[in-house]
C-alpha cells in the first residue's frame, strides 16, 4: 500500500472539483428543483460507486424518451469516465508511478460500464420505492448498495479489482462516504437555505479526502500470485444473500400469520357504533367478518368487489385490489352508503395501506358523506413522486418503468404477491399523483381523523414530507397493524370520540429517520413537467385538492 503522507492541502485540483461539483448541483437543485433532491447534491463527486448510484437515480426519473435515453446514458458515461479519470488521477500517489491519461481514462470507462450494470436494479427499486410509498423497497435497496460498494470501490484504480480483497485502509474511507452522504444530506433536508453552502463545501472536502485515501489505500497494492474472483464470488453472495432472502422473509410471514392467535368472528349481537373495515394491496376475504376492532362495535368488511344483489359485501380475490383508485373510491361510496342506510348512524372507517389512500380518496372527494371519524394505519405517505408512461407510450421515467416490470416478474416468483407495473391500481396512482400526495395534508371537515404511522414511514418518501392530519407513530413496520394490541386500543378510543394523545419520542424518531433516508432516495419528479400533473392543484392547495377529488369520484 502506497503511503506519501498525503495531505488535501497538497491536492487543491481534487478538493476543488469535489466541492465544485457538489457545490454547483446544489445551486441548480436549489434554482430549478425538486427540493427533496438537495440531500443527494454532495453524491455527485462521492467516491464510487456513490456517484455512479447518484447519476443512474437521476436518469431513472428525468428521461422522457428512449431516444432521450439513449443520448443521456451516453452523455452520463462520458461525463462520469472522464470525472473519474481527474479524481483518481488526482488522488494518485506521488511515490507510485501513475498510469497515462489514456490508461486512466480506459479504467474509469470500464468500471462506469461495470458498476451502472450492478446498480441498475437497486435503482429500479428505490425508483418504486418513489412510486407506491413502500418503505419495504428502501430497506432492500440502499443497505445491499453499501455491501456492493465495500468490495467494488476499487474497480477505477486498478485493472485487478475484481480478484483483490479490500483492505481496511480502502473499506474504512468508503464507510465514512457512506456516513458523511447520509448525515450531511439529512441536515441539507432539514435546515435552512442559509447553512446549506456550509454542509455542502463540507461535503465536498470529505469526499476529496475519501478519493485520496482509497487510491492511496489501492495503487500499488501487490496483487496476490494466484488470481480468486474475490468480487465476483463476493457480489454473487450478496444476490444471493438478497433473493434467499426475500424468499425466506415471504415464507416466515405467510408462517407467522397462520401461527397467530385466530381472530374470532364479529359480534352478531354488538349494539355500538358502526365501523367499516379496510384491508390494504393483496388482501383477500372469504366473506367472513372477523373482530378486527375489539369492544362493541358493529363491524362490516369492506369488499374490494362490491356489493351483491342482496346488498352485502362480496368475497373476494387478491386481484380485486388491484382495480383502480377511482374504481375504488367508487364502490367504497356504495358501501358507505349503503352501511348508513342500514343503521340510520354515521360510521366509523378503519382502513390499512391501500385501504387507507382509498379512504381518504372517497372521504375528501365527498363532503357530505355519512362518515364521523376514521383511523387510516400504515397509510402510504407521498405515493407517486415520480412518473413513468403506459406501455407502448413514451414520457417521464420511460426506461425505469419498462424495468419495473421486470423487477415484478421477480417478485412474482419469490413470493404470492402477483403485481405488474401498470395494473389499474399503479397507472391510477402515478397519473393522479398530485391528488394522492395531498391525502395527508388536507383535512376532511366534520370527520375526526388520526393517522396510525409506523416506525419505517420515514424511509418512504424524503424530506420534506407534509402530514397535517393528527398522527401517532408506533415502533411496528408498514402493514398488519390491523387488530394488533399496539394499536387496537388508539383505534377505539378514536372511534368512540374519546381523546388521544399524539405526541411521542417515535413521532421525532421518525423524523429523523427520514431525513437520514432523504439522500438515498430517487428525486422527485418536477409537477409541472409531467402533462398529467398540470391541471391538478399542488398537494398543499387544500380547497382545490377537495375540488379535484370531487369530480375525481364523482360526488
Amino acid at each position: 500500500m502506497a503511503d506519501d503522507r498525503a495531505r488535501l492541502r497538497d491536492r487543491p485540483v481534487l478538493v476543488g472539483v469535489a466541492v465544485g461539483l457538489a457545490v454547483s448541483e446544489l445551486a441548480i437543485v436549489n434554482l430549478l428543483g425538486p427540493h427533496t433532491a438537495l440531500a443527494s447534491a454532495p453524491q455527485v463527486s462521492a467516491p464510487a460507486p456513490y456517484d455512479v448510484f447518484h447519476d443512474l437515480r437521476w436518469l431513472a426519473v428525468y428521461v422522457p424518451s428512449w431516444f432521450v435515453f439513449v443520448a443521456a446514458l451516453a452523455v452520463f458515461m462520458l461525463a462520469r469516465t472522464a470525472l473519474t479519470a481527474v479524481m483518481v488521477a488526482n488522488a494518485w500517489p506521488t511515490s507510485v508511478a501513475r498510469p497515462v491519461a489514456r490508461e486512466l481514462v480506459r479504467r474509469a470507462a470500464w468500471s462506469t460500464v461495470i458498476l451502472t450494470l450492478i446498480l441498475v436494479p437497486w435503482v429500479v427499486v428505490l425508483f418504486a420505492t418513489a412510486v407506491f410509498s413502500l418503505s419495504y423497497l428502501w430497506i432492500v435497496a440502499v443497505p445491499v448498495v453499501v455491501m456492493i460498494s465495500l468490495v467494488v470501490h476499487q474497480s477505477a484504480i486498478t485493472t485487478q479489482w475484481w480478484r483483490v480483497r479490500p483492505r481496511w485502509a480502502s473499506v474504512g474511507p468508503i464507510v465514512v462516504a457512506f456516513a458523511s452522504l447520509t448525515l450531511i444530506g439529512a441536515l441539507l433536508a432539514s435546515t435552512g437555505a442559509v447553512f446549506r453552502l456550509p454542509l455542502v463545501v463540507i461535503a465536498g472536502v470529505v469526499n476529496a479526502w475519501c478519493w485520496l485515501r482509497i487510491t492511496h489505500a489501492v495503487a500499488g497494492q501487490p496483487l496476490p500470485a494466484r488470481g480468486h474472483p474475490f468480487v465476483v464470488v463476493a457480489l454473487a453472495s450478496i444476490l444471493a444473500l438478497v433473493l434467499g432472502g426475500a424468499a425466506l422473509g415471504f415464507a416466515v410471514a405467510a408462517a407467522l400469520e397462520r401461527s397467530r392467535d385466530p381472530i374470532p368472528r364479529a359480534r352478531a349481537d354488538a349494539t355500538g357504533p358502526p365501523v367499516l373495515v379496510m384491508k390494504g394491496f393483496n388482501s383477500k376475504w372469504n366473506g367472513t367478518t372477523l373482530q378486527w376492532v375489539s369492544g362493541n362495535f358493529r363491524l362490516r368488511r369492506f369488499s374490494y368487489l362490491g356489493l351483491d344483489e342482496r346488498g352485502h359485501p362480496r368475497a373476494y380475490g387478491r386481484a380485486a385490489t388491484h382495480r383502480s383508485v377511482r374504481a375504488l373510491a367508487r364502490t367504497l361510496a356504495e358501501q358507505v352508503d349503503a352501511f348508513h342506510a342500514d343503521n340510520g348512524e354515521d360510521i366509523g372507517i378503519v382502513a390499512e395501506s391501500e385501504g387507507a389512500l382509498i379512504a381518504l380518496t372517497y372521504l375528501l372527494g365527498t363532503p357530505d358523506a355519512p362518515v364521523r371519524s376514521i383511523v387510516i394505519l400504515s397509510p402510504l405517505a407521498e405515493p407517486g413522486r415520480v412518473s413513468y408512461p403506459a406501455p407502448g407510450r413514451v414520457g417521464w421515467g420511460v426506461a425505469a418503468g419498462a424495468a419495473l416490470n421486470l423487477t415484478a416478474a421477480v417478485v412474482d416468483a419469490l413470493s404470492p404477491i402477483e403485481v405488474r407495473a401498470d395494473t389499474p391500481l399503479f397507472r391510477s396512482m402515478v397519473e393522479d399523483a398530485p391528488l394522492f400526495q395531498g391525502l395527508m395534508r388536507c383535512r376532511a371537515p366534520g370527520v375526526r381523523e388520526l393517522a396510525v404511522l409506523p416506525f419505517d414511514t420515514g424511509l418512504a418518501a424524503p424530506r420534506p414530507a407534509t402530514i397535517d392530519i393528527p398522527a401517532v407513530v408506533t415502533p411496528s413496520f408498514h402493514g398488519g397493524l390491523i387488530g394488533g394490541d399496539g394499536t387496537d386500543t388508539l383505534v377505539r378510543r378514536v372511534l368512540r370520540d374519546q381523546p388521544v394523545r399524539t405526541a411521542s419520542r417515535w413521532r421525532s424518531s421518525e423524523r429523523v429517520v427520514q431525513a437520514l433516508a432523504s439522500p438515498w432516495q430517487v428525486p422527485s419528479l418536477t409537477k409541472s413537467l409531467e402533462p398529467s400533473w398540470r391541471d391538478l392543484p399542488d398537494p398543499d392547495e387544500c380547497p382545490g385538492v377537495r375540488r379535484a377529488l370531487r369530480a375525481y369520484v364523482g360526488r
